[in-house]
């Protein structure tokens, strides 16, 4: 396969898989995974001097996830560049390659360069991969940084949970009626990746400490090879939203 035809396979699979977000979770993961797949090969294949560069310098990389329910669609600067348009709530973009060390962030509203909503300075590392959350209310944005981790033993997956929902109080994530899987994670709080073997199950986010559930996740589908992230967001309620890897 030519490298133009990995690179159009992954701008369709991408479509594809924002398609498919909240209509059908299984297909939305199957479509990212392609996706990430033919961009991979196409990043790696590019056959120009930034792509030659890349096996001689080292560089982070960094996406961005819209949890704010009240902000509007954003635009999303990396030192004056555009690195992301039209970012709306429950979104994340593609992984950004950067070899700076020191990220000076900014996010407009769409199609705005002026009073950004939130700015501010981020630190990375080469060879690392970062997601970078726009999250709380619209008036008291924060910048809220985690390194990923897409690695998983061959056959296993793998899975986290990241609170990001302002309101709400902190939480844990349990299998349905039974016991635990994450414990007292409260905004902006991430947990480490629990290793699993792939399967099909129910979980429900509860009150930390107490069986209240306010939120099932039901036929939850973990599929081998995969790194999973659960979000919580939202302002009015919890709602959650999975990032793959």
């Amino acid at each position: 396969m030519s490298n133009e035809e990995h690179y159009y396979r992954a701008a369709q699979y991408q479509l594809l898989a924002d398609y498919f977000k909240y209509l059908d979770p299984e297909k939305h993961i199957h479509f990212y995974k392609m996706h990430y797949i033919h961009l991979h090969k196409w990043l790696h294949n590019e056959p120009n001097l930034k792509a030659e560069k890349r096996t001689t310098e080292s560089y982070a990389k960094i996406r961005f996830i819209h949890a704010s329910p009240e902000a509007p669609s954003l635009d999303v600067y990396i030192d004056n560049e555009v690195v992301s348009r039209d970012l709306r709530y429950k979104n994340s973009s593609v992984y950004v390659d950067t070899k700076q060390l020191d990220i000076q962030i900014s996010a407009y509203s769409s199609g705005s360069t002026e009073s950004p909503l939130i700015t501010g300075v981020i630190q990375v590392k080469p060879d690392i991969s970062y997601t970078l959350a726009i999250a709380g209310s619209v008036d008291n944005l924060q910048l809220i940084m985690i390194e990923d981790d897409p690695s998983v033993p061959q056959s296993e997956a793998k899975m986290r949970f990241w609170h990001l929902s302002p309101s709400a109080p902190a939480v844990d994530i349990a299998v349905k009626k039974g016991d635990v899987v994450f414990s007292d994670i409260s905004f902006t709080e991430l947990s480490e990746y629990l290793g699993l073997t792939p399967m099909t199950v129910d979980l429900e986010v509860r009150i930390a400490g107490t069986k209240e559930v306010v939120l099932p996740l039901n036929r939850v589908s973990l599929k081998p090879d995969l790194a999973y992230t659960i979000i919580a967001i939202g302002s009015n309620g919890i709602e959650t939203i999975f990032l793959v890897p």
